[in-house]
């Protein structure tokens, strides 16, 4: 993802500046080259909301991992103080 991001930006400076003269020229070229730029930028939100819900789902997991662990332990200390009183 860091990679896709400093593409684009790359991409963005380099055709707003030294590549515009010869792009404005081109216009197929032109088309091309931001039509790739914005796919790049797709790409790169659709990575970001990708690890959202990864961490999200890791997340979830971990919180129901911790849970079974606590309720299987407060359930085993449990049974071994239930004395009558």
């Amino acid at each position: 993802m860091f990679w896709d991001v400093l593409a684009v930006m790359v991409m963005m400076f380099l055709g707003s500046t030294f590549f515009w003269p010869w792009l404005r020229e081109r216009p197929f070229i032109f088309l091309g080259y931001w039509a790739a730029c914005a796919w790049l930028t797709i790409l790169a939100a659709l990575l970001a909301v990708y690890d959202m819900a990864k961490v999200r789902l890791d997340a979830k997991h971990a919180r129901d991992e911790l849970k079974r662990e606590f309720f299987r332990n407060d359930d085993s200390d449990s049974s071994h103080d239930s004395r009558p009183n």
